[in-house]
């Protein structure tokens, strides 16, 4: 144990967050972006272990939208129609507002 440890010197003095790590308390987030035939749409955000980007396409068949391919290149995820496309567009925008 150092002098500064036992008496807590240098703790409070240049303490602007440029030289400390992240905080235990803040979260870090995977994010994607997310396009429609080619048309950014929106951020999909994962907040917990047990939500994937793929929830998306899970969320579009329970809306009735089958006919659609989706695929993830690095941040960014695709997802290819040919019928409905402005609906599908419509549909994710919301859903990514809300999440």
């Amino acid at each position: 144990m150092t002098y500064d440890d036992l008496f807590g010197m240098g703790r409070t003095r240049f303490n602007m967050g440029i030289f400390n790590g992240p905080s235990p308390t803040q979260l870090s987030h995977d994010r994607y972006d997310v396009y429609v035939n080619q048309d950014f749409i929106g951020q999909k955000y994962l907040l917990t272990a047990q939500e994937s980007v793929q929830d998306i396409d899970d969320f579009l068949m329970n809306e009735g939208y089958s006919q659609f391919q989706s695929y993830l290149d690095g941040d960014h995820y695709y997802i290819n129609t040919v019928k409905n496309e402005q609906d599908i567009a419509n549909v994710l925008k919301v859903y990514l507002q809300n999440r």
